[in-house]
């Protein structure tokens, strides 16, 4: 295998083995149409979310639980400048992210349906910071996948502590693994609440979303300290709990509690989530929420969500109508 061939025969080179350039040649027009509607999302371009626009006036639907750590949001348009968005709406049911770029002209994707998609059937998504596509299949059946809860990633000791609460264990590339709590911490608030019993943390935490940023107080080795933890699904922290390599490179902070979704295999990242699944006649059928394992990633489809982005396009439109009439007034 050192000499680039396996059993006397050759390897593809590393540059053909996603989604090669022959692959790709045959969905040309959709890579278009994806491309044209993908939109980047945070606060540098160097650390982006990948976004869907709407409609042609600048209405960008993008993952509420992802954009979160990127706020304040800035939209890099494909002319190479950036604009100020603002935040329409934010639906938790969904993971969804209404935006409002405040500029014309944008091409949006055309939205079709996702009912007939079946087992198999290709699939296209942007990639790379709406620069490229990927192709994939519907790899499992359409279903709902229930909510598991937002968790820290800890567990905790006996309630024996006089003050706060003792951290027993904590699970790797969880939340408190990443934001720096360590075995033997003493929880003493969540939130500003303090606390002294296993139970009112989980129940300050089970309020939350995936996704969220709460404020943990501790004391370690007798100095009180601070720090900010970003919440992710219970399911994805029990996944990984042993440290199994099973998203490989990163998996997103919400992977459950959705009503409805479509499984794909394409090879993307955490941040490639928030952008639209394709079919391939170039219609937009889904929208990536969550990025599950190294060959799951879950979308929400667009029977499940264009009723109420409709809606909210309604509701905003004459919102700032009314704004309108009263400057001037």
């Amino acid at each position: 295998m050192l000499d680039g061939s396996v059993f006397g025969q050759e390897v593809l080179p590393d540059e053909l083995r996603t989604n090669g350039a022959g692959s790709l040649k045959a969905v040309q027009p959709v890579k278009n149409l994806a491309m044209q509607s993908a939109i980047q999302l945070g606060k540098s371009k160097d650390n982006t979310l990948t976004g869907v626009v709407a409609t042609p006036d600048g209405y960008i639907l993008t993952l509420a639980s992802e954009a979160e750590p990127l706020k304040p949001l800035r939209a890099f348009l494909p002319d190479g400048t950036s604009a100020e968005v603002r935040e329409v709406k934010r639906e938790d049911r969904l993971n969804l992210l209404l935006l409002k770029v405040d500029r014309a002209g944008f091409m949006p994707a055309a939205w079709g349906e996702s009912l007939s998609l079946d087992i198999g059937h290709w699939v296209v998504c942007p990639t790379e910071h709406g620069s490229e596509v990927r192709l994939g299949v519907v790899s499992a059946n359409r279903r709902a996948i229930p909510n598991s809860g937002a968790v820290l990633g800890v567990r905790f000791g006996l309630d024996d502590a006089d003050v706060g609460v003792i951290v027993e264990e904590v699970a790797a590339d969880s939340p408190a693994n990443v934001a720096g709590i360590l075995k033997d911490d003493l929880i003493l608030a969540v939130d500003g609440k303090g606390v002294s019993k296993n139970e009112a943390v989980a129940r300050i935490v089970s309020g939350r979303q995936p996704g969220d940023l709460i404020k943990i107080k501790y004391r370690r080795s007798g100095a009180d300290k601070e720090t900010e933890v970003r919440l992710a699904s219970k399911s994805r922290v029990l996944m990984n709990w042993a440290g199994e390599d099973f998203g490989n490179h990163g998996t997103s902070f919400r992977t459950d509690n959705y009503p409805e979704i479509i499984q794909h295999d394409l090879p993307l990242g955490p941040m490639d989530m928030g952008g639209a699944v394709f079919d391939l006649h170039g219609r937009a059928i889904a929208i990536n929420v969550a990025r599950v394992d190294r060959v799951t990633n879950y979308a929400l489809p667009v029977e499940a969500f264009l009723p109420d982005l409709l809606k909210w396009l309604r509701e905003d439109r004459n919102a700032e109508k009314e704004k309108a009439k009263k400057r001037e007034k």
